[in-house]
């Protein structure tokens, strides 16, 4: 029916220009933002997932720089333990010169002198290795092994044993045989300390020690830790392990982390991705040669036993530190390939198809067009209404 009052063709047009002009303001928006969602109200779901993979990339991004961080922490660690496990080398070279017979006590004087020079460098070393201001072999800092390590101890015969006259006994301490003698009816502890540590240090070691403590025959070894350990086994004779009362057997040191052991370094989305950083101390104090002196030839003995462990020390506490390396550089990649393949997700979801808005554009101008003309013919229609009464 045609009305002058209300327009209703008009009404019908603006209302599809509007819409239409709100699909082409979409599609530019778009467009210019690269994103398929620049509203909530695009995709809500989307819009969720792509926020929590951003946020995790960003987190993944912040945990492939902490990594690297700990493999350079590592890398300076490694750097001075390598050089501490130079001069204990040297340190042991010093010690056979001066057990060696061909040298007067003169020489070993000035033998000692350098040894102790080099003591101290280690002590120097462990101190100047620093990362960030921190000395990371001193066992100050935070990265700092905080492990509680105990010695292996046996314990045995107290002071009153009695044996039969005159007898002979061999035990084994370490797979070496010790001889045990007596020429009377009791053997005290005191004589079976000495006998003990002259067959270990026979056969160069000084690393297992006899003493007696409070009355009672104990055997201590210098090594702390996991790796610390007495093996005793029976031997020949009267005097075996049963009389002096020992148990045949290998009795080991503890090694037993505290929560304070190292820094976790965070590799991870999520603070349950850690990688723990646990420096060893490689002072001389640490290591059991502070006390060394090679002044003697039995010193310089005793030096020899003692800085082979020393030395199996360092090399257990580099490895250690390779074996983290090579976690941290395996995590690494892993985060890298977790970025790349987080962020191919976030653009599925997230990232505007250019070519598909770029014909919905087309599309939607096409039709806005079409809707201003609509609504320019639908305002003159009132008009030609009038000349129906003139």
């Amino acid at each position: 029916m045609p009305v002058i009052s209300t327009n209703t063709a008009a009404n019908t047009a603006v209302r599809y220009l509007n819409s239409n002009s709100s699909e082409q303001s979409d599609s530019l928006a778009k467009l210019a933002s690269g994103s398929s969602i620049t509203k909530a109200s695009d995709d809500a779901a989307g819009l969720a997932i792509a926020t929590k993979i951003s946020s995790d990339v960003a987190s993944l991004e912040q945990a492939s720089t902490n990594a690297s961080h700990g493999i350079s922490v590592l890398q300076t660690a490694d750097g001075g333990a390598a050089n501490v496990s130079d001069i204990l080398e040297r340190m042991k070279t010093l010690s056979s010169q001066s057990a060696s017979g061909t040298v007067t006590d003169t020489e070993r004087a000035y033998i000692q002198a350098e040894f102790e020079q080099l003591q101290e460098e280690i002590n120097g070393i462990a101190e100047s290795t620093r990362y960030n201001g921190q000395s990371l072999l001193d066992g100050s800092s935070d990265f700092s092994d905080d492990t509680i390590e105990t010695v292996a101890t046996v314990t045995g015969a107290t002071a009153d044993a009695t044996v039969t006259a005159d007898t002979t006994g061999t035990i084994t301490i370490n797979d070496i045989e010790i001889e045990l003698t007596t020429d009377d009816t009791t053997l005290t502890v005191d004589e079976m300390v000495e006998q003990i540590n002259s067959g270990l240090q026979d056969e160069g070691e000084y690393t297992v020690v006899a003493s007696n403590e409070s009355g009672t025959l104990t055997l201590t070894t210098l090594d702390s830790g996991d790796n610390a350990s007495i093996t005793l086994e029976d031997g020949t004779g009267t005097l075996n392990l049963a009389t002096l009362g020992l148990t045949a057997g290998t009795t080991s040191g503890t090694a037993t982390e505290v929560d304070t052991t190292g820094a976790d370094i965070v590799v991870g989305s999520s603070s349950a991705d850690t990688i723990n950083l646990a420096l060893p101390e490689l002072t001389t104090e640490a290591l059991g040669i502070a006390e060394l002196d090679i002044s003697t030839a039995d010193g310089a003995k005793e030096a020899l036993s003692v800085l082979d462990m020393a030395i199996d020390e360092v090399s257990n506490a580099r490895a250690e530190m390779g074996a983290t390396m090579s976690r941290f550089e395996f995590r690494s990649e892993q985060i890298d390939t977790s970025i790349e393949n987080l962020d191919a997700a976030q653009s599925a979801i997230a990232d505007v198809d250019i070519a598909k808005e770029q014909a919905a554009l087309s599309a939607a101008s096409v039709k806005v067009q079409a809707a201003v003309a609509a609504a320019t013919q639908a305002n003159e229609m009132p008009e030609n209404l009038l000349s129906l009464i003139r």
